[in-house]
């Protein structure tokens, strides 16, 4: 008995030592946060999603980053009323697009509209889904929206 409380202080001590050690580790800075919103929480199939997107320079320094990189990766899932579901994603590229640079001092934002085109295979089937923007290693906040079919057979 004497010996699984020593083995269990032993334990917890050695778990105490190892939280700490990972909180007193600073956590890498991301550049920029990201957040979308949008006005339209209820569309008909094959609709058009409006998003607003607003970039934030979270660095101590000067950010500068290509137009064309912001509105380029999603990823969205589905989830169905039996509790299943599926997740997606989709980048696009546009090599000729690129050049026009926004430039960002620290704490400086910069808002962006975009209509997100919900036409493709992924968002075929009436129900729940969740959106995000990435960019690069962050991702913005999880919209949660709803589609219907709006023209019943």
């Amino acid at each position: 008995m004497a010996a699984s409380i020593r083995l269990l202080v032993c334990f917890l001590a050695f778990m105490g030592l190892a939280l700490a050690q990972d909180r007193s580790e600073p956590q890498p800075e991301k550049p920029v946060e990201l957040k979308v919103s949008t006005t339209a929480m209820m569309l008909c199939l094959g609709a058009s999603m409006p998003m607003e997107m607003e970039l934030t320079n979270r660095s101590g320094q000067e950010f500068k980053v290509d137009k064309v990189d912001l509105w380029n990766s999603f990823s969205y899932g589905h989830s169905r009323d039996d509790g299943s579901g599926r997740g997606g994603g989709q980048a696009t590229g546009c090599s000729h697009c690129r050049g026009e640079y926004i430039v960002l001092v620290p704490e400086q934002k910069h808002v962006s509209t975009f209509n997100f085109a919900l036409a493709s295979d992924f968002f075929k089937d009436p129900g729940n889904y969740t959106i995000k923007l990435n960019y690069k290693q962050v991702s913005s906040n999880e919209l949660h929206f709803e589609l219907y079919d709006c023209n019943p057979k």
